[in-house]
């Protein structure tokens, strides 16, 4: 049995901490090294030596943001209170 295995030791400490911290910023590896205080070179040696299973999509597979897709906004201040206005509904 792998020392990382044994509940108690600081690897099974480790090994649950990067665990934690990909299964919170969704195996983004720049945030999960933010999280865990560590750089990303470190977590990827980490990675290797609990052998971890990561599942990363090339940058080509993510999705595309819905910017490109929805209309331009602006903020507008009416009356004292600041609006978020979409471009297509100015035109009135």
């Amino acid at each position: 049995m792998k020392e990382c295995q044994i509940e108690g030791t600081m690897a099974f400490a480790q090994r649950s901490a990067v665990e934690a911290a990909l299964r919170d910023n969704r195996c983004n590896l720049s945030h999960a090294a933010r999280q865990l205080r560590v750089g990303r070179t470190t977590l990827y040696r980490l990675i290797k030596r609990f052998e971890i299973e990561v599942e990363i999509m090339p940058r080509t597979q993510l999705p595309r943001l819905r910017a490109a897709t929805q209309a331009p906004t602006s903020v507008r201040l009416v009356d004292g209170v600041w609006y978020l206005v979409r471009a297509d509904s100015e035109r009135a």
